[in-house]
C-alpha cells in the first residue's frame, strides 16, 4: 500500500511524449579488487537509496495508456539494482580488456536491449536501473535510462547525481520532467481522434525531417521506405576510430586555408563532415544487397542538437528530459562523393554543414513543438530518413557526459572511470558517436556502426585512415 498523497500520476511533457522510448545504457569501466566486491556492491546499492531519497524522479516509473506515457513517482520505488553474474568461465580479464582499449562489441549484447514502452498499454518500467559486472581485476557499472525522459545531457547529471551520493557529496539536481515555458501547450498531446489529423500534417509539413509514421511505430522512429517490401538486413560490425587532436586541427586547419576563412572549424564540424564524406562513400559504393533500398540522389546528414543553449534560455534549469532536435544537412550525392576524394571539395562541405545546424534557434524549436503537441497521437511522430539508406548518416556526440564525473567506490583505486562505453543490444546501421571523454583527453573516439562491407571499404579508404590514428575493435 502507497502512503496517503505518496503517488503521483502525470503526463510526461509533450517533448518527452514524442522521444523514443526504448533505453539507453553505457557502462563505465573501472579497475576493482576482487576481495572488495561485496563493499563496492553494498556501497553502490546505498548510493541509489540515498539518491532515490533526495530525487524520486530518478527512481519513477513509466506506463502507457492508450498510447501516452505517463509517470508514476512513489516513496516506495527504488532504482532497480541487481549484480549481474558472469556465466561459469567466461569472466573476462580486465586488464586484457584495458589492453585491448575496451572494444565496442564487448558492450553489444542482448542483455542491454531490455524493453521499452513498445505498445499501447505497457505496464510499468524503471526510469532508471542500474547494474554491476565484475572482470578480473574490474569492475563495469551499467547505467540504463528511459529515453522517454532523458537524452545525453541527462545522462550526464544522472552519473553526476549517483557519483557524488558514492562520495557523500550533497549536489544540487533536476526534479521536473516539465520546463517553464508561458505556453502550456508544449507541455501537452492534444486529445484528439485519430480522424482529426488536418492541423497536424499542415504542421508537420513545416518540419521536413519528421514525417507522419503510417503504424503507430513511434514516436521518432525511422519512415520507413516501402515498409512492406522484403528486405534484406546486412551482417552489421562496430568499430571505434580514434582521432588525436593534433590530427584534427590539422585538419581543421586545411578546412580553414581552404574556404581562406577567418575562423577555424570546430573538431566536431570537421569530424562530422569527414565521417559524413567517407562513411556516405563506403556504404553507397558496397552496401547492394539482392532485395535492397537504391541510394537516392541526396545525401543527408543527421545530427542531434541539443536545445538548451540556443532556446527559453534559464527555464530548462530545473528540467530532466529530453532536448534534443535533429537538424539535417541535405546535399547532392556527387557532392558527399567529390568531398571523399578532394580536399577542397571537403572544405566547402564544412560550412555547409554548419550551417544546417545553426538553424535551430527557439522559433526551430517552438515549430517543433507546436506540431508534436498537434499529434493526435504520439506514435504518429516519425523521423523522415530509412537507416537502410546507404546515402544517411546520423551523427551525435557524447564527448562531454559523465567521464569527468568522480566516484568513490571501496575496492577501485581511482576516482574517474578508465572509459565509457555505450552499450547496446545490436549493431546500429549508419550511425557514428563521439564517445564520452575527460576534458584533458587528446583524442576523441568515434564509434561506428555499419554493414559489414561498408565497414571493411572505410578502413580501406586511405583518405578516411590518413586521419586516423588507429582503430578499437
Amino acid at each position: 500500500m502507497h502512503p496517503p498523497g505518496c503517488c503521483t500520476d502525470e503526463r510526461l511533457s509533450v517533448f518527452n511524449q514524442c522521444s523514443p522510448r526504448g533505453y539507453i545504457c553505457v557502462v563505465l569501466c573501472f579497475p576493482c579488487d576482487d576481495r572488495r566486491r561485496e563493499d563496492a556492491v553494498q556501497h553502490i546499492r546505498q548510493s541509489l537509496v540515498q539518491l532515490t531519497a533526495d530525487n524520486p524522479l530518478f527512481a519513477a516509473r513509466l506506463y502507457t495508456a492508450d498510447g501516452i506515457v505517463l509517470i508514476r513517482r512513489s516513496c516506495l520505488y527504488e532504482i532497480p539494482f541487481e549484480v549481474i553474474p558472469s556465466k561459469d568461465g567466461e569472466e573476462i580479464d580486465y586488464e586484457q580488456l584495458r589492453r585491448e582499449e575496451f572494444p565496442p562489441g564487448r558492450f553489444i549484447k542482448p542483455r542491454y536491449g531490455i524493453p521499452g514502452l513498445a505498445g499501447s498499454n505497457c505496464g510499468l518500467i524503471p526510469v532508471s536501473k542500474v547494474d554491476v559486472t565484475f572482470a578480473r581485476g574490474g569492475l563495469l557499472l551499467s547505467i540504463f535510462l528511459q529515453h522517454a525522459v532523458t537524452d545525453g545531457s541527462s545522462l550526464r547529471v544522472f552519473l553526476e547525481a549517483i557519483g557524488n551520493k558514492t562520495r557523500n557529496v550533497s549536489a544540487y539536481t533536476p526534479s521536473e520532467q516539465k520546463f517553464r515555458v508561458a505556453s502550456p501547450i508544449l507541455h501537452s498531446v492534444a486529445n484528439r481522434r485519430l480522424s482529426e489529423m488536418i492541423r497536424f500534417k499542415e504542421h508537420i509539413a513545416t518540419c521536413p525531417e519528421y514525417a507522419i509514421l503510417p503504424d503507430l511505430s513511434g514516436p521518432t522512429q525511422p519512415c520507413l521506405q516501402n515498409p512492406d517490401r522484403a528486405i534484406q538486413d546486412p551482417k552489421r560490425i562496430g568499430k571505434i576510430f580514434v582521432f588525436t587532436d593534433e590530427r584534427l586541427d590539422e585538419l581543421r586547419e586545411l578546412v580553414q586555408a581552404m574556404n581562406k576563412s577567418n575562423d577555424r572549424p570546430t573538431a566536431y564540424m570537421s569530424l562530422a563532415t569527414l565521417a559524413f564524406a567517407h562513411i556516405t562513400k563506403a556504404r553507397v559504393e558496397n552496401e547492394v544487397f539482392p532485395i535492397g533500398l537504391p541510394p537516392g540522389p541526396s545525401a543527408k546528414l543527421w545530427n542531434s542538437v541539443n536545445w538548451r543553449p540556443r532556446a527559453f534560455l534559464g527555464a530548462t534549469d530545473n528540467y530532466f528530459g529530453n532536448a534534443v532536435l535533429p537538424a539535417v544537412t541535405s546535399v547532392s550525392r556527387d557532392r558527399v562523393n567529390a568531398a571523399a576524394d578532394d580536399d577542397m571539395d571537403l572544405a566547402c562541405l564544412v560550412p555547409v554543414v554548419k550551417g544546417s545546424i545553426d538553424v535551430v534557434n527557439e522559433e526551430y524549436v517552438i515549430q517543433r513543438m507546436s506540431m508534436m503537441s498537434l499529434a493526435p497521437d504520439p506514435r504518429l511522430v516519425g523521423v523522415n530518413y530509412d537507416p537502410r539508406s546507404p546515402e544517411i548518416l546520423a551523427f551525435n556526440t557524447w564527448r562531454h557526459f559523465g567521464a569527468d564525473v568522480e566516484w568513490n567506490i571501496p575496492g577501485v583505486p581511482v576516482t574517474k572511470p578508465d572509459t565509457i562505453r555505450r552499450a547496446t543490444g545490436g549493431w546500429g546501421l549508419g550511425t557514428a558517436l563521439i564517445l564520452p571523454a575527460k576534458k584533458e583527453s587528446r583524442k576523441q573516439e568515434l564509434f561506428v556502426s555499419l554493414s559489414v562491407n561498408a565497414m571493411q571499404a572505410l578502413c580501406e579508404d586511405e583518405r578516411w585512415m590518413r586521419w586516423v590514428d588507429r582503430t578499437i575493435g
